[in-house]
């Protein structure tokens, strides 16, 4: 599974804040008006958006992703830690 980054301006949206989610995001996980998703954030700056209802599943896919930007930046504690993070 490949990893994408991508930029978001925060727009407002009558009197809250909101950004808008990546087409490509959209299309493969067939999100439309009305889906709901699931937010997982902390209050250290990281939100994960993720479709999925099982949390092993999220976990399973958030450990491919750290374990991929390890690969990407270099970072030998990264890579191939994928059971453990």
């Amino acid at each position: 599974m490949p990893i994408f980054k991508s930029s978001r301006k925060i727009q407002t949206f009558g009197s809250s804040l909101a950004i808008t989610l990546p087409s490509m995001f959209v299309k493969v996980n067939e999100i439309e008006k009305g889906s709901v998703i699931n937010l997982f954030y902390g209050l250290e700056g990281v939100m994960v958006v993720s479709r999925m209802e099982d949390p092993e599943e999220v976990l399973r896919c958030l450990n491919d992703i750290i374990r991929k930007l390890g690969e990407k930046s270099g970072d030998k504690r990264l890579e191939g830690n994928s059971d453990n993070v």
